[in-house]
């Protein structure tokens, strides 16, 4: 009977865990960072191509915690925390590539 009323307990609990580990943009820096992107990628690869290539990027990068999404968008990431996030977002490029 107690192993029923722990799994009650832990059940629900264990059931919240996806929602909590995968956060979501701060508010407002998501539409910051597409900004920021597809005006540094316009001139390169075109307004379409920046656009669909940042939106990739935002989404890549959008389960990290909301503190790392935020010392990303103000340079105070660690070198590890960079290299982690360009990482994600080159396998948008590479996607789009495969896609053509």
């Amino acid at each position: 009977m107690r192993l029923n009323t722990l799994f009650a307990v832990v059940a629900p609990l264990a059931l919240l865990l996806p929602l909590t580990a995968h956060a979501d943009w701060p508010k407002g820096e998501r539409e910051k960072y597409m900004a920021q992107c597809t005006q540094a990628a316009t001139p390169q690869i075109g307004a379409a191509a920046a656009k669909s290539h940042c939106a990739c990027g935002a989404d890549a990068i959008k389960s990290y915690p909301a503190s790392d999404i935020q010392a990303l968008m103000d340079n105070k990431a660690t070198p590890e925390l960079q290299q982690k996030a360009l990482g994600q977002i080159a396998k948008c490029k590479a996607d789009n590539k495969a896609k053509k």
